[in-house]
């Protein structure tokens, strides 16, 4: 026993303790306290609070518990009151080998502000297991479902019968815990009854490590099939961590609430939502942190599905960990919550050690100097005491570092020069706290590294060429335990295709002009070197085109649709095998039935053959019959009808490229209007090539089986019929857009280019795969002449998953994509983008909202072929506040508004004409009094007084008085000097969505929106 030399009153509660309890474990050969502190000095709960029926968690470490006098899987531990009552337990963790265990203990109450002694027993053989999750977790204290989420996984009380979809165990906040990544999650049940329901209360709970953000961390409830009838709303209950990184908890009505704190992607928070008379709270890490009240807010059916990491069975799409998973049919108090938090933490306040004999309070080594990278290791005595707490300073995390260990291992960070610090322990005694200081000293040991980038100063930006970054270190050779040095790459100035390799960066092709910037960052786990260098890349007027290399076996479908060329002409290649002998093989070409040439040729050896024909491009009907010749006797094999050359498009996006109906719907008449000259391929909402080659269509009625077989969307249509007619070339669109998608969902995949694996909405590669496998199965990669991208709706108030807004990294991830479609189709020209409307869809209104049509706005500055259109000035019955999708209308004028554009690229429109949105360059101040700003756009610009209504100086209205236009350049004078930064024009929380107030160019179209731009000083 471990009674030696406590203090008196310490000694004498346990020795009456332990004569109650040696009467009940008199056979279990060894015993100790462990104490519960409320008081400040540990989980701080308030006088007078009392928690009842709480799981104490024990994390049992060797340095004070002997592994090896205990059962080998702990079936002699248990637990008691310091009245010797028997506390019921549970081992979640057991691990003698590695010297630790993770145990749960059910205490009957646990006090405000007082210190309460647990005895723990071990040490009998033969004693049969007593652990008990049901026991510790049960109905009585509250509990519904309780999952620890190790490698059984298993619900304690049996309300789920969880199924694992693709987690793998890992180590967690408590003993072990599930790793998750996109698409893989736990499906708790699809049948789920004895939840709590109605309008009761609840709590649902969870430990959660996330690697990126907007995701679900768990979910239960009903949506759509209302298995109990009319329910009303608010029937689900799901707690995510949004985009950018928030926390919350939601149902489909009024309950849930939002938290204040921002959480951190790859650290452990606690977060808890609960219910109760119409108060909806949430907590983290234990404290309350959001609140908010409704009138019967929820009405949760009783038959739910439940899933972990994601929502409604399925939509996995959490990357991170997940640990302790509860749901509780009480809303638990915030003195609960607290103790829960401070209990279950790294390093926690209300469990102590199990107490030492003796009183010696030292350490050793008493002080100590450690290299930079290296450890020291300091030993502790501390008999009778309660509670251990190391606590370090800078240059280390300052606060508690560890607790109840009664050895800590400092290891030194990295510092610029020898720095002095301190190590402290304080503990816990039953008459007071007692504190030892260890002076450390932090020598300066690892070099740092330099890194200077060497870049040719010219690039044409058509042949690769490579910049190599050379690394040093500052202080001299590497010593023994330097780290490697690492090199991060970026490249900035305009759109590159690249690749990385350690020091070398590979610059394939650009697709702009002007001035690269190409920086170099190193560290070797200290500061961080970096080093810009420029390159100025001049592209070539034109470049040539790149010619398909044809399949051995590829020959025409019907219906085909041919591209032109950058000659004017299209290529039909016939290859195969004859499985017969013949003098020679014909190709026979028609136009209208009118035969216009026919190739011969000798099959080769083992009667391989490869016949082309020249298309030209126009309203033409052509059919090509193959055949043989022997014995001067022709035999037609094959005949392959209605073919035809024009010109190939690709649309993408998400719901508005898409387009698929008036306002996004169904529609009565899905092929109108239909002409056999506007063609597509496969199926446009499955990203699948079934269904081939087809007259395209507006859209197919929603829920039927062809739905998606070659829809190019209701503006598609129009521009391709628009096309048609004007020019007299056919027209080919590839649609692949998908409603309801950010920009990073449209990736491809860098080591399968044609991944279409997983599911919309969670792969970010499937969209890019099934485009790409329509494409080459249209046999038009190198037949793409441009691309449409209407987007951005989902991207303007959520966040990407670099755990941010997403308007911060959208140019990149378009870059991205654009490098990856000048791969796939290196044919492609003009990139034709839409800046969406204002908070589109009401997804913005908020200063990220406006963030995003901004990072819109300038994406053409770093592409060379890159064409940008406005839609604020679209007028159609459905226009006005909260639009999201466009009537009919509103779609032919996003066409009939891009159709002159692509006619100026790809027709021979007149290209001195500025056909594109007025687009600010920069904004200025006219004088040093700051009372007038001159806006300069790329094109002449029409003023009027209106128009002041939707500027803004730092998200402000302005204070304009007048404005006139003068060529490019509107001035705006203001009623008084300002101290404004920025100007913004549209917010996209104000607009009210009509076109009168708007500037516009002399060509008539809207000018973009842009938002915080710096005004500039006065020249």
């Amino acid at each position: 026993m471990l009674l030696r030399s406590l203090p008196l009153a310490l000694l004498i509660s346990t020795l009456s303790a332990e004569s109650a309890s040696a009467q009940t474990y008199r056979d279990w050969q060894h015993h100790g306290s462990i104490w519960l502190l409320t008081t400040p000095d540990g989980a701080d709960l308030p006088a007078g609070s009392v928690v009842r029926d709480f799981p104490v968690l024990l994390r049992l470490n060797r340095e004070f518990f002997d592994f090896s006098k205990a059962a080998p899987d702990g079936a002699d531990l248990r637990f008691s009151t310091a009245a010797g009552s028997p506390l019921a337990f549970q081992i979640e963790e057991w691990d003698p080998a590695n010297g630790h265990a993770t145990v749960w203990v059910r205490v009957p109450e646990i006090a405000g502000n007082a210190r309460k002694e647990l005895h723990i027993h071990w040490g009998k053989a033969g004693a049969a297991a007593e652990s008990n999750g049901s026991a510790v977790f049960s109905a009585d204290n509250g509990f519904v479902s309780v999952l620890h989420m190790d490698e059984t996984l298993k619900d304690e009380l049996g309300a789920l019968t969880p199924k694992n979809q693709g987690t793998t165990p890992g180590p967690g906040m408590i003993g072990p815990a599930r790793r998750f990544t996109k698409g893989k999650g736990i499906n708790g049940g699809e049948h789920v009854t004895g939840y709590p329901h109605a309008d009761n209360p609840f709590t649902a709970e969870a430990w959660f490590r996330s690697d990126t953000a907007d995701a679900y961390i768990l979910y239960y409830g009903r949506y759509a099939t209302r298995l109990n009838g009319n329910t009303g709303d608010g029937n689900e209950v799901g707690i995510s961590i949004g985009s950018p990184p928030s926390l919350g908890w939601a149902s489909d009505g009024p309950g849930g609430t939002r938290a204040a704190t921002i959480p951190r992607m790859g650290q452990w928070y606690h977060v808890a939502a609960s219910y109760e008379n119409g108060i909806s709270r949430i907590f983290v890490n234990g404290k309350l942190d959001g609140e908010s009240k409704h009138t019967a807010a929820m009405s949760v059916v009783k038959d739910v599905c439940m899933d972990i990491g994601g929502m409604r069975n399925g939509n996995y799409r959490f990357t991170g960990d997940i640990d302790e998973v509860r749901i509780s049919k009480v809303a638990r108090s915030i003195d609960w919550m607290k103790l829960a938090f401070e209990n279950q933490k790294d390093n926690q306040t209300l469990a102590g050690p199990i107490v030492q004999p003796g009183d010696e309070f030292t350490v050793a080594p008493a002080h100590a100097i450690v290299d930079e990278g290296s450890a020291v290791t300091f030993n502790v005595k501390a008999g009778g005491a309660l509670k251990l707490y190391w606590l370090t300073e800078t240059p280390l995390d300052a606060g508690v570092a560890a607790t109840d260990r009664f050895s800590f291992t400092l290891k030194a960070p990295r510092v610029t020069a020898t720095t002095s610090t301190v190590l402290s322990l304080r503990a816990v005694f039953a008459d007071g706290e007692k504190t030892i200081t260890i002076p450390v000293t932090i020598r300066e040991h690892i070099p740092e590294p330099t890194v200077k980038v060497t870049t040719p100063p010219n690039w044409n930006g058509r042949d690769s060429i490579t910049v190599k970054a050379s690394v040093s270190l500052r202080e001299g050779p590497p010593v023994e335990g330097t780290p490697p040095t690492k090199i991060a790459w970026s490249v900035a100035g305009g759109a590159v295709l690249k690749a990385v390799a350690g020091d070398t960066l590979t610059l394939n092709r650009s697709q702009f002009s002007g001035r690269l910037r190409i920086t170099a960052t190193t560290d070797n786990g200290g500061e961080q070197a970096h080093d810009t260098a420029e390159i100025m890349v001049t592209e070539p007027e034109a470049d040539p085109w790149v010619e398909r290399t044809p399949a051995a076996d590829e020959q025409p479908e019907d219906n085909q649709f041919y591209g032109r060329d950058d000659r004017g002409e299209g290529t039909l290649h016939y290859n195969g095998k004859l499985d017969q002998s013949a003098d020679s093989v014909f190709l026979k070409l028609y136009a209208d039935d009118k035969r216009l040439t026919t190739v011969t040729q000798k099959p080769a050896e083992g009667g391989r053959y490869s016949l082309t024909t020249k298309l030209i491009p126009g309203l033409i009907k052509y059919h090509v019959e193959f055949g043989t010749i022997s014995d001067g006797r022709e035999a037609v094999l094959r005949t392959v009808r209605n073919l035809i050359c024009g010109d190939a498009y690709i649309i993408d996006g998400q719901s508005n490229a898409e387009a698929t109906g008036p306002n996004n719907g169904p529609t009565l008449d899905p092929e109108t209007p239909l002409s056999s000259w506007i063609r597509s391929f496969g199926n446009q909402h499955e990203g699948s090539a079934r269904g081939g080659w087809s007259n395209a269509v507006r859209t197919r009625i929603w829920g039927k089986p062809d739905y998606g077989f070659a829809q190019i969307g209701t503006w598609g249509m129009v521009l391709a019929h628009n096309l048609v007619e004007k020019h007299r070339i056919p027209v080919c669109i590839i649609n692949s857009a998908y409603g309801g998608t950010p920009i990073y969902l449209h990736q491809r995949n860098p080591d399968n280019h044609f991944d279409t694996s997983g599911e919309f909405y969670q792969s970010p590669y499937k969209i890019y795969g099934g485009l790409l496998t329509r494409v080459t199965a249209a046999r038009l990669t190198h037949g793409i002449r441009g691309i449409f991208w209407h987007q951005g709706e989902n991207d303007q108030g959520s966040g990407a998953p670099t755990g941010d807004y997403n308007w911060k990294s959208y140019q990149q991830y378009f870059i991205d994509m654009a490098a990856a479609w000048k791969e796939d189709f290196p044919n492609v020209r003009h990139y034709y983008i839409y800046q969406i409307w204002p908070s589109g869809c009401s997804m913005g209104g908020t200063p990220a909202g406006d963030m995003l049509l901004e990072s819109q706005r300038t994406l053409p500055s770093l592409f060379s072929s890159m064409r940008i259109m406005s839609t604020l000035g679209i007028v159609s019955k459905s226009s006005g506040r909260g639009l999201c999708h466009f009537d009919e209308a509103g779609y032919a004028q996003i066409a009939e508004l891009m159709q002159p554009v692509v006619e100026q690229d790809n027709y021979g429109l007149d290209r001195t004409r500025i056909l594109t949105a007025p687009n600010l360059r920069r904004a200025f101040f006219t004088s040093s009094k700051h009372d007038e700003i001159a806006l300069e756009f790329d094109q002449p610009m029409i003023w009027k007084d209106d128009c002041k209504a939707w500027l803004e100086l730092d998200r402000t209205a302005a204070p304009i008085s007048s404005g006139k236009a003068s060529g490019n350049t509107i001035t705006v004078q203001l009623s008084a000097p300002v101290s404004a930064k920025s100007i913004g024009y549209i917010n996209g929380a104000h607009w009210d969505g009509m076109p009168d107030k708007l500037l516009y160019g002399t060509n008539g179209i809207a000018a973009l929106a842009f938002s915080a731009v710096n005004i500039e000083s006065a020249k």
